[in-house]
């Protein structure tokens, strides 16, 4: 089970500002580690979380390498002298799609370098893409993978940008899960805290105006802070998709089912929520934000399944915290 500290930590990415989607865990704590390695993590989402679903095609001035750490090199030598003309050449004219030209700061630049002082190889790809081999660059102690291929052809060795697509698709998929995973732990704190000075749990994640009903408050300086920050209004299911925290709905629950430990119990009691509480969170866009839903309770065990193409209707019909065996324990 993911350490405490690391579950109060992730509260404080409530208290953040909005990130775009594709950057979902740009601010993770680093003992999260959502990507191998933290600090870089934050270059390597500023490089490649840039319009994932548009596909651009090798350009005829994209250049061929003989080896795979020519390209690498090649990469490297134009992120680090910010030279467009020469990242053109590396990835080809649609190169912005992936790389974004307005946006990567000095200190982004410098963490992704540092790691590629720190080590560099070249990771053969298990199979071949398309009938020819295929490689991967990886940087850092601990190997984090460009998600854009280098392809080898008659020509030599190329990266192959099309191909990032599906690579960075997937990947923003996994932090997204892993962040639900994350979250939904942080919610169990929450409560705990929230039960803490209430004497009962929070059966909302806003509080009303002027009332601390819910898990989220506004305080004045030097008072203690809710049991979750303002970004707490982003969880919610009524959000509009592109607000989602992090690609995902949640809804709290007031009860549990027949497969919960101690059977089927209604939570709330004399109108608190007094005998626990549950959570489910679900994709905002099944496919494109998430594919895994999860569920949790007071017991704080997480748990996944994938609800399909109608995940939405799914997740609205669940009423209750209620494991059964179709879900899957799990865990960040």
């Amino acid at each position: 089970m993911i350490r405490i500290s690391t579950r109060r930590a992730l509260r404080t990415l409530l208290c953040a500002r909005q990130i775009a989607p594709s950057a979902a865990l740009s601010h993770v704590p680093p003992d999260s580690t959502v990507l191998p390695f933290a600090r870089a993590s934050n270059a390597l989402a500023a490089v490649v979380a840039v319009t994932i679903f548009a596909v651009a095609q090798p350009a005829a001035a994209q250049a061929f390498y003989p080896t795979p750490d020519a390209a690498a090199s090649a990469f490297a030598d134009a992120l680090a002298t910010n030279d467009h003309p020469a990242m053109e050449k590396v990835l080809g004219k649609n190169y912005g799609r992936y790389i974004p030209t307005t946006n990567i700061g000095e200190d982004d630049i410098y963490a992704f370098l540092g790691q590629w002082a720190n080590g560099h190889q070249i990771v053969d790809d298990p199979a071949p893409r398309h009938g020819r081999k295929s490689v991967h660059l990886a940087v850092g102690a601990n190997g984090w993978t460009l998600p854009i291929p280098i392809v080898q052809s008659a020509r030599g060795w190329q990266f192959d940008t099309p191909a990032a697509t599906d690579e960075m698709l997937t990947r923003r998929i996994g932090r997204n899960e892993r962040a639900a995973i994350l979250t939904s732990l942080a919610y169990v704190d929450a409560q705990n805290d929230y039960r803490s000075q209430m004497q009962h749990y929070a059966q909302k994640f806003i509080s009303s105006p002027g009332q601390r009903d819910g898990l989220y408050w506004p305080t004045a300086p030097g008072e203690a802070e809710s049991p979750l920050g303002p970004l707490a209004a982003t969880m919610p299911h009524q959000v509009a998709p592109g607000e989602a925290y992090n690609g995902y709905h949640y809804r709290i629950l007031t009860s549990q089912g027949a497969n919960a430990e101690g059977g089927a119990q209604n939570y709330v009691q004399d109108g608190a929520l007094s005998k626990g509480f549950g959570l489910v969170a679900w994709p905002a866009e099944y496919g494109k934000t998430g594919v895994m839903s999860f569920i949790v309770n007071q017991k704080g065990q997480v748990y996944e399944k994938n609800l399909g193409a109608q995940t939405s209707r799914a997740a609205s019909a669940i009423t209750s915290f209620n494991p059964d065996s179709s879900w899957t324990a799990t865990q960040p």
